[in-house]
């Protein structure tokens, strides 16, 4: 019987096998493994891990704190990032997201073992009775981009009503009250254009909640 069931998320194949190898050795199961931020928010709904091991910066799209944003606070999954990256400005962005723990590469047994135990002891009593969490649209464009509640209502209603009209009549608001939000609402993104905007949130973690709630 295994102590817990770990999810691996690493872009480097190499590095992927030696966790594994490292926590299969110490009782764990590897129940599954993603190479980018997106594979691993959909794998840990996915498989229910009871702890992520995430690196840091996987490549394009979400990097592996954008993911555990969205893993912690809303599939409330624990994560411990195993990254080589340890600049101040990684640390604190890192630190931001509330991981259970760090591990620094190159990887040594020991500490992987000690930070996973450790982890699980802290957070295992609620992490069975959160995982069902009604996650909203709403919730994950507040958490990632740092929206006000209104103008996450706002953004995601545009992905309803691409029309400003439309979507303010449905929210109950002014079409200039929208486009005040939208102003604030680009700053906030990076982004510029309402196209951007729509493209930028549905290729992301929202995506995927769009797309598993439809199916």
């Amino acid at each position: 019987m295994s102590k817990g069931k770990i999810l691996i998320v690493d872009d480097d194949r190499t590095t992927v096998s030696v966790m594994q190898i490292y926590t299969e050795n110490n009782g764990y199961k590897v129940v599954g493994t993603a190479s980018n931020g997106r594979e691993a928010i959909e794998n840990t709904k996915d498989f229910q891990p009871d702890l992520v091991l995430m690196d840091i910066h996987l490549g394009k799209g979400l990097d592996g704190i954008d993911a555990a944003e969205v893993i912690i606070k809303h599939l409330k999954v624990p994560v411990i990032f195993v990254t080589a990256h340890t600049d101040e400005a990684t640390l604190e962005r890192a630190k931001s997201a509330g991981p259970a723990g760090f591990i620094n590469k190159p990887l040594r047994e020991t500490d992987l073992r000690t930070t996973i135990e450790f982890a699980l002891a802290k957070t295992k009593p609620d992490k069975h009775n959160c995982i069902n969490i009604k996650i909203s649209v709403e919730d994950v464009l507040e958490n990632l981009y740092d929206l006000t509640p209104a103008e996450a209502r706002v953004a995601a209603k545009l992905i309803e009503f691409p029309e400003l009209k439309n979507a303010a009549d449905d929210l109950n608001i002014s079409t200039s009250t929208v486009r005040t939000h939208l102003k604030r609402i680009f700053r906030k993104t990076n982004t510029n254009r309402q196209s951007l905007l729509i493209h930028k949130i549905i290729t992301g973690p929202v995506g995927l909640l769009i797309k598993k709630d439809n199916s």
